[in-house]
């Protein structure tokens, strides 16, 4: 049952800022994106990744690629800012052969060996798995602007995260619905029987958004 992994490099969720893509970025001494796809390369449930970047992006990936010996990396495409579009087009890549499907967003370089593995063992177990942590903090919902609406039940609220893992027959139903995808592929199943099963991360698997966030992750690759 062999898992292959989309990892999304490209996309408006991808930018630290308009034009800039954050796995592209040094973060000590390997870009964001190498981080992530060193993380992949060395777990032994991984059978195969398809990189997805920007057009003009696609040497460049090449060239690091080999620079950190990414052998998994079986296709690099390329992507649009639009998430989904980028899915349908990797997900062309993946073998025929592949039960399982991962996908992770390169913005996320600290995703640990511990995390893949348990989200590919729920995904294959439960048909889709989801990588998330529970919140620390009240959470309030406000309906319109800044107007508060209501305080939530903290106990039962998780912040997803990625890798997010899917049986291949979930995954391609999931392409095939349609429906708007913003930053979070399961998103697509909750209206469906499908179970979705969230699996324990840590904050550390953070995603750099923001240029406060790529400081924070300095300050982790450093300590």
């Amino acid at each position: 049952m062999s898992a292959w992994t989309i990892v999304l490099a490209c996309g408006k969720d991808q930018e630290i800022a308009p034009g800039v893509d954050a796995a592209f970025l040094a973060l000590g001494n390997r870009p964001v994106l190498a981080h992530a796809l060193q993380a992949l390369e060395q777990n032994a449930l991984i059978d195969g990744i398809v990189l997805v970047v920007k057009k003009e992006k696609i040497d460049s990936a090449l060239l690091m690629i080999r620079q950190f010996g990414c052998r998994k990396v079986q296709a690099v495409v390329a992507g649009t800012l639009q998430r989904l579009a980028n899915l349908k087009k990797a997900h062309e890549q993946v073998p025929e052969d592949a039960s399982t499907v991962m996908v992770h967003e390169a913005s996320r370089p600290f995703v640990s060996d511990t995390v893949i593995t348990e989200t590919v063992k729920a995904g294959k177990r439960y048909g889709a798995a989801v990588a998330a942590v529970k919140s620390t903090e009240p959470v309030k919902f406000a309906e319109k602007g800044q107007r508060l609406s209501k305080t939530m039940d903290r106990s039962t609220i998780w912040l997803a995260q990625s890798p997010q893992v899917f049986k291949r027959d979930v995954f391609e139903k999931m392409l095939k619905g349609g429906g708007k995808l913003v930053d979070d592929e399961s998103a697509l199943l909750e209206k469906t029987r499908q179970i979705i099963h969230l699996v324990v991360s840590t904050p550390n698997n953070m995603k750099i958004r923001t240029t406060e966030d790529f400081e924070r992750a300095g300050l982790m690759v450093s300590a």
